[in-house]
């Protein structure tokens, strides 16, 4: 049957379906293996991006909580407040008051003595009301205590309600507060607004692009929604949350996302707090969607104009032999056609010459032919071969915007990471010394407060700039989120670095930084770490490194400050 259809189909035709038939085979193969391929770049891209938005917000989460804790214990211990603990309550509700109006995040402080009665409160809210029963006077009379957020219906009663009528949550932080013989004598306690994390939420997006529609949603230990859409819901299975990253199916759409749990800061050891960034699928997979498309309709123009050049090109091969068997049968059936006076014999042979002759004319247009289908093939293979160095030239565009910070053009936390482990190996191999500096732009957040969040971006591209142009071809900066950066000094000892530090220190603190409105001034602190044999990774030395940092912003900030390898337990509890 196969036979007889052939028999019945032309040579060009059956060339030029077998040739398309290929082409379609090529394009088909070729679309699927792309848009496979990106998509599955386009979501580890777009998985990466969402890791660092939640670690940005958990940073921020333990970065406030840590300072809001350090400043309730420094109001407790100040030297001048103890002789008016217990006597003279309107100067302390006046200190109390200063403080709230310093830092509105504060919904009450108040002090309660032994007893748990509150002595002193700011706008004398619950004062002669007893606290006793509460969980942060109770954990407050031990140590220092921060608990969860939780609704405190009878303070609640006691504040104005807020404009757009959602419900009072707060987050309480307590320490103790001794008379001058070391006993204590009650508990200084203070109830942060939980809206305070819708602000740092809102922060954290604003410094994304709105089309990547971008959502974070705050969790406690026990899976219940603090901050977000669905509050006290549990979305989310325990084995999402320790997965990191995965993909939340809803009415609505679905969605890709990403976990990243606070961890604590300094004495402030953490809520459990897990911050869950989200965003559409087909948001995050648009880039791929339309490349794909792309390649689709490439492959299927190429196609159709393969199919039209082969039809064209087996028309070419076709013809002479048409002509040639024309001819041939022309011989002895034509006066005109037989070559009797130039070949001698019978009609066999003078057809058998005609046929030669024939043929040997057509051998130059055949060798013709075949050097244009080998031009064409030449030039298409070259065509090929310039899609796919622009396609690798996307592929690397798109890695450099993976690596980088999109603000301040530096490498990010993704990107760092490898080259610092490198480092740490190069290191223990060779006894080649590198040392960590973490960076913190001082009071950052005022910049941000007074002059907008235009102007504190500018300040953090300035002061990557003034880093960047710092450091050697050889060493690393990265910014780690927020107003932190690192940087990675390769052959270069705690001295050396010292002398890199505070040239850079001096030089952010001479700048004038003019954004768009008036000019200002920042400074930074540094913390700095050498890398040790002690050190199991480059992680412990940069952890040293922001223990250091932390030391330099209690210490007064615009400075530098180092820990050593051999830092002791107590060292780090100074710290």
């Amino acid at each position: 049957m196969f036979k007889r259809l052939a028999d019945r189909v032309s040579l060009r035709r059956q060339i030029s379906l077998l040739a398309g038939a290929i082409g379609l085979a090529i394009v088909g193969v070729t679309t699927i293996g792309s848009a496979l391929l990106a998509r599955g770049q386009a979501t580890d891209m777009a998985q990466n991006a969402l890791l660092q938005v939640a670690r940005s917000m958990a940073d921020r989460l333990d970065q406030d909580m840590a300072e809001r804790l350090r400043e309730i214990r420094n109001v407790g211990a100040l030297e001048p407040l103890r002789p008016h603990w217990m006597e003279d309550t309107g100067g302390l509700r006046r200190v109390l008051e200063t403080m709230q109006r310093t830092l509105p995040d504060y919904a009450w402080i108040g002090f309660a003595d032994h007893d748990g009665q509150v002595r002193a409160a700011t706008a004398g809210v619950l004062e002669g009301a007893s606290v006793s029963q509460r969980p942060w006077f109770i954990n407050g009379l031990r140590q220092a205590a921060v608990e969860d957020v939780h609704a405190a219906a009878l303070l609640a009663s006691k504040l104005p309600p807020y404009s757009d009528g959602t419900p009072f949550r707060f987050v309480d932080v307590a320490v103790p507060v001794d008379d001058t013989s070391g006993q204590v004598i009650g508990v200084l306690g203070a109830h942060l607004s939980w809206r305070w994390a819708d602000v740092v939420r809102r922060e954290v997006l604003s410094s994304r692009r709105p089309e990547m529609k971008e959502d974070v949603v705050v969790i406690d230990r026990a899976g219940r929604v603090l901050l977000g859409s669905d509050l006290g819901a549990t979305p989310y299975t325990a084995a999402e949350l320790t997965s990191g990253h995965f993909v939340v199916h809803r009415a609505e759409g679905d969605r890709l996302a990403a976990a990243a749990a606070t961890r604590g800061r300094g004495e402030y050891q953490g809520l459990g707090w897990i911050v869950v960034a989200l965003q559409p699928i087909d948001t995050a997979l648009a880039g791929a969607n339309r490349l794909t498309r792309l390649i689709l309709l490439l492959g299927l123009a190429t196609a159709v104009l393969g199919v039209v050049a082969i039809w064209w090109v087996a028309a070419r091969l076709t013809r002479p032999l048409a002509q040639l068997t024309a001819a041939v049968d022309r011989i002895g059936r034509e006066p005109n056609a037989r070559m009797t006076r130039h070949v001698h014999g019978s009609p066999e042979v003078l057809r058998l010459s005609a046929s030669v002759r024939s043929l040997l004319r057509r051998v130059g247009t055949a060798e013709a032919d075949a050097r244009l289908v080998e031009a064409e093939a030449s030039h298409a293979v070259e065509a090929a071969e310039d899609r796919v160095r622009r396609l690798g030239a996307d592929l690397h565009a798109m890695q450099v915007l993976a690596d980088t910070d999109a603000l301040t053009g530096l490498l990010n936390r993704r990107a760092f990471l490898p080259l610092a482990n490198d480092a740490m190996s190069y290191f223990k191999r060779y006894r080649r010394s590198i040392c960590i500096l973490m960076i913190d732009i001082d009071h950052f957040k005022r910049v941000n407060d007074l002059y907008g969040h235009a102007a504190g971006d500018e300040v953090i591209r300035q002061v990557g700039c003034i880093i960047s142009n710092a450091v050697r071809t050889t060493d690393k900066v990265a910014r780690f989120g927020g107003e932190e950066f690192v940087v990675l000094l390769r052959e270069t000892d705690l001295k050396g670095a010292a002398v890199f530090a505070d040239r850079i220190r001096q030089t952010v603190a001479n700048t004038v930084f003019e954004p768009e409105g008036p000019c200002l001034r920042a400074t930074i602190s540094i913390g700095m770490a050498e890398a040790g044999f002690g050190d199991g990774d480059v992680d412990h030395t940069i952890e040293r490194a922001d223990r250091a940092l932390y030391a330099a912003k209690s210490g007064g900030r615009n400075c530098v400050r180092s820990l050593e390898a051999t830092a002791s337990k107590d060292l780090r509890a100074a710290a």
